[in-house]
C-alpha cells in the first residue's frame, strides 16, 4: 500500500520557490532564507481577506517583524513579490497532486475514490491557504504576463495522472470515451470552484463541505452513465 501524507502535514510545509523568479533575490542564508517564507507566508494570510492592490509592504513588514528595507533586499518591488507569491503556491500544488493524485495512487484507490479525491484535492487547495493568491492571478488572467498560465500546467499534470490510471477503469466506456469523460469531469471542477472563488454567494460554497457534496454526487452520475 503507498503511504500518502495528510493535507495537514502538507500546509504545514514551509513555501518553496525556485531561485529563477524574476525580481527575486536569490537567499543563501538560513535567515535569509526564514525571512523570505515569512513574507511569502504573510502575503498567503492577508490575500484571504484583502485584494493585492490594497496590500501594504508596512503591514507586510510588521507581521514579519521586520523592517521595509528587508522586504526590499528579497523583493525587488511589489510587483516581484506577487510573483513569487504564485511561484510558491505553484510549487506547493504540484507538491500536492503529486504526493495526493499520482498514477499508482489512483489505481490503489479504484475509480469511485479517485474521483472523490479530485474534488478533494482541487477543493483543498481553492479553499486553502493559496485561496487569495489563486483569486488575485485569475483576476489578472488578461494582462500580458498571464499569472494564471502555471495554474494550467498544473491542471494538465492533474489531467495526465487521471488519464493513465482510469482510462481502462470504466467498462461501459471505451479507454477513449473515459478520457474524455475524465478531461470533462476535471473541467466541470475547475469552472464551478473558479466561479466560486470571484462570486461566493452561491447556494453551495467552499466555506462549508456542501460544494464537494454536489460535485462528487455528479461527477459519480456522470461517469455512471
Amino acid at each position: 500500500m503507498i503511504e500518502r501524507p495528510g493535507i495537514e502535514e502538507l500546509e504545514a510545509e514551509p513555501p518553496a520557490i525556485e531561485d529563477n523568479v524574476p525580481g527575486v533575490f536569490r537567499a543563501t542564508q538560513k535567515r535569509s532564507i526564514r525571512i523570505r517564507d515569512a513574507y511569502i507566508q504573510a502575503g498567503f494570510e492577508a490575500l484571504n481577506v484583502k485584494r493585492f492592490r490594497d496590500l501594504r509592504i508596512a503591514d507586510l513588514a510588521q507581521a514579519c517583524q521586520c523592517s521595509v528595507g528587508s522586504f526590499y533586499t528579497r523583493f525587488q518591488d511589489k510587483e516581484a513579490y506577487f510573483r513569487a507569491l504564485t511561484a510558491a503556491t505553484i510549487a506547493d500544488c504540484n507538491r500536492q497532486i503529486d504526493a495526493r493524485v499520482s498514477a499508482d495512487l489512483l489505481r490503489e484507490m479504484g475509480p469511485d475514490r479517485a474521483l472523490d479525491e479530485l474534488v478533494d484535492l482541487m477543493a483543498d487547495i481553492f479553499s486553502g491557504r493559496f485561496r487569495g493568491v489563486l483569486r488575485e492571478a485569475l483576476l489578472r488572467i488578461l494582462e500580458p504576463d498571464d499569472p494564471w498560465a502555471p495554474m494550467r500546467a498544473s491542471a494538465r499534470r492533474i489531467v495526465a495522472h487521471y488519464h493513465a490510471a482510469l482510462s481502462d477503469a470504466f467498462p461501459q466506456f471505451t479507454p477513449e470515451e473515459a478520457t474524455i469523460r475524465l478531461s470533462f469531469c476535471f473541467q466541470i471542477i475547475v469552472g464551478v470552484l473558479q466561479n466560486d472563488l470571484v462570486n461566493d454567494y452561491h447556494v453551495f460554497s467552499t466555506r462549508d463541505r456542501s460544494v464537494r457534496a454536489a460535485l462528487k454526487e455528479n461527477i459519480a452520475r456522470y461517469m455512471a452513465s
